[in-house]
């Protein structure tokens, strides 16, 4: 007789992943949304170097935030639609949506 593939371990994997993939975008909160001038990022890592990048991945700020929260100055950017991630070694966190106004 063939094992179902709707077995528990296939279950519980699928769940582990999306619950992680959730926990890390919800790890990152910024304020005020939408923006001007300066940015407020969160997050529940102790330190890490915050990446905001245009729609098609090419960096247009970064920083070393020594803890958090972090406040940035992104006056120097252009209006538009930003993603924005922390890296802290291999460690990745990441959340689409900071518009600077």
């Amino acid at each position: 007789m063939m094992k179902s593939l709707r077995s528990k371990p296939v279950a519980i994997v699928l769940a582990s992943i999306l619950m992680g993939t959730t926990a890390a975008l919800a790890a990152i909160k910024i304020a005020p949304k939408p923006t001007t001038d300066s940015v407020t990022i969160y997050s529940e890592k102790p330190k890490g170097e915050v990446i905001l990048s245009h729609q098609d991945g090419t960096i247009a700020f970064n920083r070393n935030c020594m803890k958090f929260p972090c406040q940035l100055d992104i006056s120097a950017l252009s209006t538009g639609e930003y993603d924005v991630m922390i890296r802290n070694g291999t460690d990745i966190e990441h959340m689409v949506g900071l518009y600077k106004e």
